[in-house]
């Protein structure tokens, strides 16, 4: 009968000693996603947030005209490409497109033969994975609007005061949960 108790505690103690363990590697596992999901969040906004404060618009008319074209899920903008004085200047286009952002860079140089954005995102590269969402608002001073146009101020263009950034990202699955992580951010311009 003793040996009968002592398997029966064995087992107890092993089946425990395995529940925990179980739920420790769980916890281990969801923390891990969440910080891999919150680093990629973060380079993303701090990317974002380098380039906006830099964006740059005129009303020159004709092809160098610089504009500033913003909608609920994508942005194009002009600002310089690298650091430093006498920074070429790029024309970025920043979009969400089913599951990811994607970025599109165009260099502008000396040899640019016009400053207006396509309509498209040409040679954009992937930037962020595993978007659930991502949705762009621009505050005109009084309010919040879902779109922003500069091509729309014919006389004095202005930037948005500061820009709000809504973003979901994904990390799989535990158990069946879906690991996911809400992200809202406001960058001011020329702050």
């Amino acid at each position: 009968m003793e040996i009968l108790v002592t398997m029966v505690i064995l087992v107890a103690v092993f089946v425990s000693a395995i529940l925990i363990f179980s739920s420790i590697t769980l916890r281990i596992s969801r923390q891990s996603i969440k910080k891999t999901i919150s680093t990629e969040a973060d380079d993303f906004i701090l990317f974002l947030r380098s380039k906006l404060r830099e964006a740059t618009i005129n009303d020159i008319e004709g092809p160098f005209r610089i504009d500033f074209v913003g909608t609920e899920t994508s942005i194009k903008f002009v600002a310089p490409y690298t650091e430093g004085n006498g920074s070429d200047l790029g024309k970025y286009g920043i979009y969400f497109d089913g599951d990811e952002i994607r970025l599109s860079l165009e260099r502008i140089d000396r040899n640019t033969k016009s400053y207006s954005f396509e309509s498209g995102f040409s040679g954009s590269q992937p930037m962020v994975n595993n978007v659930k969402n991502l949705i762009f608002s621009y505050w005109n001073g009084r309010q919040w609007e879902k779109n922003w146009d500069t091509k729309n101020q014919i006389g004095q263009s202005m930037l948005p005061e500061k820009i709000k950034i809504f973003l979901v990202l994904t990390g799989g699955k535990i158990e069946g949960e879906q690991i996911e992580e809400t992200f809202m951010q406001e960058i001011w311009i020329g702050e």
